[in-house]
């Protein structure tokens, strides 16, 4: 019996233990679907060419034992397997392969085989949140069937277009636009056509990334004023009641028309690395609570929070979980020879931040992977909830790389390559991610000027459009930043010449390039400003 016939049926009970039974596990229940998940991949992995390679010949027959046998691994480690996609190297036959951004100019992309068994696994967990999405407590299910479902989402090949489709061979939804439409457009028009016809028809679901949430819920209301883009012909009567009744408002008001006054919706999904600091935004915009889910083309997705919407928690059988904390990470920062210890799901404690390390259950290709995604551990158990699993808010990437509003990852390699693509004469420098009063995320790059830019007219404004430039010839979603979502992300301040160098032998050790500790931060511009010459 399929999903559409439970809901007509209201089998609200065997919906929820088909899609949320998860919840209800304890966790040495978890840990034995972990660990019996982990050895069958294991033995998947002695079958293949890539799997004897990353555990050196053997054969572990203890999760224990593929711990200690198989190294960290890093995305360098299947490069020549993946990228030329060489399938008969792999633990399981890819049914689709999944692809994100690497590293701008020099390794532009990087894909990801994903198995039946794996599609099989996310389209489940794909009803999941819609379910916890539109649910307020445990047990409460809203879906009818035939939703409309406004699409926000990067088209295959990108891991968010996959979603659509696993929702859509699921249980009845109608995207607005449609899924064949939306793959044939850009972004701009993509939202466009969904808000035309979500005016025209109502929208129950929406689901996207954080920051592009937030735009067009900013778009709307700038919109709105004018109402051009408000025509009642195609509506529906119920839509034009709300439009009315928002009309209204906003005549009494003085206030632009927001998505709520129009659409109440059932549930809004939203990801990204600025997730946590946009929320409130936006159910502002959007009248409900957003469900936060995270996912990687690594990974897939693997966690969701639950119908209070207060953490997230991860999917038992997706992937086997390690976590690197934070003190840990920084000691390989520091020492790249250095391995960092990692602990299981049962091992944590609250308060600390990890670094997640997975490996792939279904014949996927990943085995103990740095996905270098930092989650903070709020606590191990819901006692008002009733569940028994930790639950975690995602903090950002991991040091070595500056997510902007989940587009564009920027690495030292990337800003390297745009200074060297510039010439300017910029002799040292380092960045920190930073927020501006929006709470939208930023590069703020840190330079040393040479002679010649001293003696020249070097400003901070010329080096931002010189590095603007560059940023966006190296990293092509860069430019996105401006151009989808009204972002100017780059920020430049000069500090005096010789300022890093005094860092060093004030300290002994070398200024980290990327994101440097708050403390570390704090005493290279107390050099900087006894110069002073910051600007």
């Amino acid at each position: 019996m399929g999903l559409d016939q439970k809901l007509r049926e209201k089998q609200y009970d065997k919906i929820w233990q088909e899609y949320c039974g998860f919840l209800d596990l304890s966790m040495p229940q978890y840990m034995d679907i972990q660990n019996r998940l982990m050895l069958e991949q294991i033995e998947l992995y002695s079958n293949c060419e890539l799997g004897r390679r990353i555990m050196k010949g053997q054969k572990p027959t203890t999760v224990n034992e593929y711990r200690k046998v198989v190294p960290l691994t890093k995305y360098e480690d299947y490069a020549d397997i993946l990228l030329p996609k060489v399938e008969s190297a792999l633990p399981g036959k890819p049914m689709v392969w999944i692809e994100t951004t690497w590293e701008g100019g020099k390794n532009p992309v990087k894909v990801a085989p994903y198995t039946e068994g794996m599609i099989n696994c996310l389209k489940t967990y794909c009803v999941t949140i819609i379910i916890l999405a539109s649910s307020n407590k445990k047990g409460e299910i809203v879906l009818s069937g035939g939703e409309n479902f406004l699409y926000g989402m990067a088209p295959l090949p990108y891991l968010t277009g996959l979603v659509p489709h696993l929702i859509s061979s699921s249980m009845s939804v109608n995207f607005l636009p449609t899924i064949e439409e939306a793959e044939s457009m850009s972004f701009k028009q993509r939202n466009k056509v969904g808000f035309e016809l979500g005016i025209q028809k109502g929208i129950d679901l929406f689901f996207g990334l954080s920051s592009i949430i937030v735009k067009m819920g900013d778009s709307f209301a700038a919109g709105s004023s004018s109402g051009k883009d408000f025509s009642v012909l195609k509506n529906s009567p119920k839509m034009n009641y709300r439009l009315l009744k928002a009309w209204i408002k906003r005549k009494e008001d003085n206030n632009p028309i927001l998505p709520k006054d129009i659409w109440k919706l059932k549930g809004l999904v939203c990801s990204g690395t600025d997730s946590a600091t946009l929320k409130k935004k936006m159910e502002y915009y959007w009248g409900v609570k957003p469900l936060e889910i995270f996912g990687g083309t690594e990974p897939t997705c693997i966690a969701t929070e639950t119908w209070n919407k207060n953490g997230l928690v991860l999917f038992p059988d997706i992937c086997f979980y390690e976590f690197i904390p934070k003190s840990e990470m920084e000691k390989n920062l520091e020492d790249p020879l250095y391995v960092p210890k990692t602990y299981l799901l049962n091992e944590l404690l609250t308060g600390i931040e990890y670094e997640l390390v997975i490996s792939n259950f279904k014949g996927g290709a990943f085995a103990r992977y740095r996905t270098g995604d930092m989650f903070k551990c709020l606590s191990l158990n819901d006692e008002e909830d009733n569940i028994q699993l930790p639950q975690f808010v995602y903090v950002d990437r991991d040091p070595r790389f500056i997510d902007i509003a989940g587009f564009t990852r920027i690495s030292e390699v990337t800003i390297c390559q745009a200074i060297e693509l510039s010439k300017l004469d910029v002799t040292e420098w380092f960045a920190v991610k930073e927020f501006d009063g929006l709470k939208r995320s930023l590069l703020h790059l840190y330079v040393e000027v040479g002679s010649e830019g001293i003696r020249g007219p070097m400003t901070k404004d010329i080096i931002k459009e010189h590095l603007s430039i560059y940023f966006r010839y190296v990293d092509t979603d860069f430019s996105n930043l401006k151009s989808l979502l009204g972002i100017d992300p780059l920020k430049v301040t000069i500090i005096p010449t010789g300022t890093i160098s005094q860092f060093y032998t004030a300290f002994g050790r070398r200024l980290r390039k990327m994101n440097p500790s708050h403390f570390d931060l704090i005493e290279v511009l107390k050099i900087a400003q006894g110069g002073n010459e910051v600007f």
